[in-house]
């Protein structure tokens, strides 16, 4: 049985590589090694659920499973630190091309991606010929044929009739989220492939955000270029590509600093504990305290806290601006890479919590991560649950927000749409710990007046959001 090609080094650099659907790790050809070789990396070429086999262990194989395979790998790799480029071939370019809308990697390298499709396979309705044929015969040139026999290729010689269906579901997967790719990126495509049109590279070039994109268009009829006499070139413009581009090393290897900010206002008697989380939890570089006028004692308590702890930060406002308008304050004051945002009346709350919604974005597996309470209103009603006050973003979040958006009790569902809208998009989590209503602290109609206040807030946060879908463009 085939396996997949795992080449070690002591290395963070890793390139990431899927196989077309009917394929196998030979794919890639010699690939593989020569990366290995030139940059030093770790290489992972995954084999897919139903490959490596019979054709007929497709036939129960869909597009979501290959999918889950290969995300829950990269995201695995991502965990442990890699720096990653994703290259993929036909399918399996188009998954590097999805997987790149939604995780931060260095680049992303795809080869035949089939965007647009050849005649007849652009045909309404080809699928269904599966209904009378499952397996087709590859259509193979004596090149390919002696070059895969050489290399001891093991992949299938027939298409599987639910290839298309699938290639053509992972198509408009890309399409709903193609203008999320801000990676580096190349394509790779011959004029002559027999399946997909080469002006697929054209869409896609012309569709991405990335400001660094390349196109390299080859004359060969061969869909497998690594199996056809461009295999030198093909190798050298990849690797030309990397270095010219110098993929690994855009963003320097340094700690990245962590900033955890607090708005308050009036929380003497909760935010001491709040504090001694954060300062027992891991990855926090500077606890930042925005007190918004404040008329209790909470000023007090946090400078007890900062007699013995040089990383907390006391503002406190002359007047009350809103919770918006002091996380924007809190930002402004730190040049942190990562921001941590966390209400200041956690029941509960633990450093295992912080590092559980810190961990996802730091790791890039994520634009921004939001802690879910176990509050009643939060677990009973989603839309309420992922409006929390804790939750890690990149900083570049914070600063794209329109100024709209930073306004009192706007903010959390501001960011909900901003992110999700107009960049990769967010995850949570719902973990043990709990916030006091604010009938709990301030009294039932004082409490009542103040929930209710918030909601108008989170309701123009609403509608502005409806605005900005109908009028602006992704």
């Amino acid at each position: 049985m085939v396996k997949e090609i795992n080449l070690e080094a002591s290395s963070d650099k890793e390139f990431f590589m899927i196989h077309g659907y009917t394929g196998s790790p030979t794919d890639f050809g010699s690939l593989p090694k020569y990366l290995h070789k030139e940059f030093g990396a770790n290489v992972r070429v995954m084999l897919l659920k139903g490959h490596g086999t019979k054709i007929k262990d497709l036939d129960d194989i869909n597009y979501r499973d290959l999918v889950e395979q290969i995300e829950t790998a990269l995201v695995e790799d991502l965990k442990r630190g890699r720096k990653i480029i994703l290259i993929g071939i036909c399918f399996g370019a188009q998954i590097a091309l999805y997987l790149s809308t939604k995780y931060h990697v260095e680049g992303v390298i795809a080869i035949s991606p089939p965007y647009r499709w050849k005649f007849p396979f652009n045909i309404f309705g080809i699928s269904l010929l599966g209904l009378f044929k499952k397996y087709w015969k590859k259509p193979t040139k004596n090149y390919e044929r002696e070059k895969r026999k050489r290399l001891g290729d093991k992949h299938y010689d027939c298409m599987h009739c639910k290839g298309l269906k699938i290639s053509k579901k992972a198509g408009k997967e890309i399409g709903k989220r193609i203008r999320k790719i801000d990676c580096p990126c190349l394509v790779i495509f011959s004029i002559r492939d027999n399946l997909g049109h080469y002006k697929s590279a054209d869409t896609i070039i012309e569709k991405i955000s990335s400001k660094i994109k390349r196109k390299i268009l080859l004359d060969e009829k061969i869909h497998n270029l690594f199996y056809s006499p461009s295999d030198k070139r093909l190798k050298k413009e990849i690797e030309a590509f990397i270095l010219k581009e110098n993929l690994f090393n855009r963003h320097k290897k340094t700690k990245k600093n962590i900033a955890a900010i607090i708005p308050t206002y009036n929380e003497s008697e909760r935010i001491g504990k709040v504090l001694e989380v954060l300062l027992k939890a891991k990855y926090i570089n500077e606890i930042i305290i925005i007190d918004d006028g404040s008329s209790d004692d909470t000023e007090k308590v946090v400078w007890e806290f900062m007699k013995d702890n040089k990383k907390i930060k006391f503002i406190k406002n002359k007047k009350n601006i809103g919770k918006g308008a002091s996380m924007n304050l809190g930002v402004a004051t730190t040049k942190a890479e990562i921001i941590f945002f966390c209400d200041a009346d956690l029941i509960d709350f633990s450093p295992d919590i912080v590092e559980g919604i810190i961990t996802p974005v730091k790791c890039g597996l994520t634009d921004m991560f939001i802690g879910l309470r176990k509050n009643f209103m939060q677990r009973a009603v989603h839309l309420v649950a992922v409006n929390s006050g804790e939750r890690a973003m990149r900083r570049e979040i914070w600063d794209s927000l329109p100024s709209y958006f930073k306004k009192r009790y706007r903010v959390e569902a501001g960011l909900n749409h901003f992110v999700k809208k107009h960049r990769k998009g967010f995850d949570y989590k719902t973990f043990d710990y709990s916030q006091p209503t604010k009938e709990r602290k301030y009294g039932f109609w004082n409490g009542f007046i103040l929930r209710n206040w918030m909601n108008l807030d989170v309701g123009i946060a609403y509608l502005q959001s409806m605005i900005d879908n109908a009028f602006k463009k992704t």
